[in-house]
């Protein structure tokens, strides 16, 4: 499938720092920047806005670069804007997709001037990029035919996919019994220290399901068409009552669903909290819940077993181990916001390059000449920034004596 659906690849809509890509809120991190820059609706300004690119990059930030694997349930749009975020901001993950929709409709919509085509020029207008070569990236990995809630399912993609996966997102139906079902089937793959992102946690009748009321009843009112947005969360299972405060509470004469026992033992053995980014009419928000599975900090190497001791030369050598592992995690990040911006700048140098080859004899000649050199003066530039800021922080990253 992503032979064909590279068939239909083109150059992408530009996307200019000068560009107006954010009203009436702009990006605030390098997550949202490019949540935004792809018209995801997990950023600023598209469609929802729901600003989750402000909460994951508090997360995410300082491990993006020891991230190696990524798995999205639900490529979302056809351009698929979250997906090449991932691509870009996790530069060493392995991204992975899966979606219920079937191989025979994506591919018929990625066909040149197809409806693909159409959703990209509509969010160019917007000064968005569709990012069509990530199809054919080494690291990007799509499975269409594939409810991610059935592990019948899921078995079919085994050894597809890693034994373990670092980050996990259900974006997929948004139903709640779909997302406790794909918690459930998921969570054996991820690593011990590794997150798990249920997003759009929503209550009451969904514009694409009614039905969804009695799964999560809710009282919303004043809400318009926005009334599928909590506007308290207790009335969500999700909300884990870990102290039984909410036994009787009522939601419009019915008692409140019960989160099962199997999603009980995950909320009492494991950290996770919600994350509220964004309010709706009403007052209804904009949520999603984050589950870090119990286990070694991601990026940071977990001290070697033995024998504890209270000791100042132990408790010293702690220090020193806890230090160097926060270096090297410094150095990794570096290493890799060094890299993303060195594609960045050779994307750039194409794109370049196509122009120049696009324009009349006399256009090109120029073309060319700006477009190959200019770009590798900056890169230049900007590798020699990177390797000074490396260089002045030397100091932090040595391990103070003993």
């Amino acid at each position: 499938m992503l032979q064909l659906a590279a068939a239909a690849l083109g150059h992408p809509p530009t996307y200019g720092e000068n560009d107006k890509a954010c009203p009436p809120s702009c990006a605030n991190n390098p997550m949202v920047q490019l949540l935004d820059k792809y018209c995801s609706d997990k950023g600023t300004f598209w469609q929802s806005k729901h600003h989750y690119g402000s909460a994951y990059h508090q997360v995410f930030g300082s491990i993006r670069g020891s991230v190696s694997s990524v798995l999205e349930v639900g490529i979302g749009e056809d351009t698929s804007p979250s997906a090449a975020t991932w691509l870009e901001y996790f530069p060493q993950a392995q991204v992975y997709l899966i979606d219920i929709k079937t191989t025979k409709e994506v591919t018929e919509r990625a066909k040149p001037g197809g409806h693909t085509d159409g959703v990209a020029n509509h969010q160019g207008k917007f000064g968005c990029e569709y990012n069509r070569s990530m199809w054919s990236n080494p690291r990007m990995h799509l499975f269409l035919d594939t409810d991610a809630s059935k592990p019948e399912q899921l078995q079919k993609l085994a050894g597809k996919l890693p034994e373990q996966l670092d980050v996990i997102i259900d974006d997929g139906s948004h139903r709640y019994l779909d997302q406790e079902a794909t918690l459930h089937t998921l969570w054996p793959r991820l690593r011990p220290g590794g997150f798990y992102v249920i997003e759009v946690v929503l209550v009451g009748a969904l514009p694409w399901d009614a039905s969804h009321a009695k799964q999560v009843p809710t009282i919303n009112d004043n809400c318009g068409l926005e009334c599928f947005f909590p506007q308290r969360l207790a009335e969500h299972p999700f909300m884990f009552d870990r102290f039984k405060h909410l036994k009787n509470y009522q939601i419009d004469g019915k008692v409140r669903t019960p989160l099962t026992e199997r999603s009980t033992e995950i909320f009492r053995n494991h950290d996770w909290w919600w994350a509220v980014t964004g309010v709706h009419q009403g007052g209804g928000l904009d949520t999603t819940l984050v589950i870090r599975k119990r286990g070694p900090e991601m990026g940071i190497v977990a001290p070697l077993p033995g024998p504890s001791s209270d000791s100042t030369s132990d408790a010293g050598d702690g220090r020193a181990l806890q230090q160097a592992q926060r270096s090297l995690a410094l150095a990794e990040s570096q290493m890799a916001e060094m890299k993303a911006r060195q594609k960045q700048m050779a994307d750039a140098l194409l794109r370049a390059e196509r122009l120049g080859r696009e324009g009349t004899t006399d256009a090109r000649v120029s073309s060319e000449r700006s477009g190959s050199n200019l770009p590798w003066f900056l890169l230049l530039i900007s590798l020699a920034a990177h390797g000074y800021q490396m260089w002045n922080r030397r100091g932090a990253a040595k391990v103070p004596p003993k």
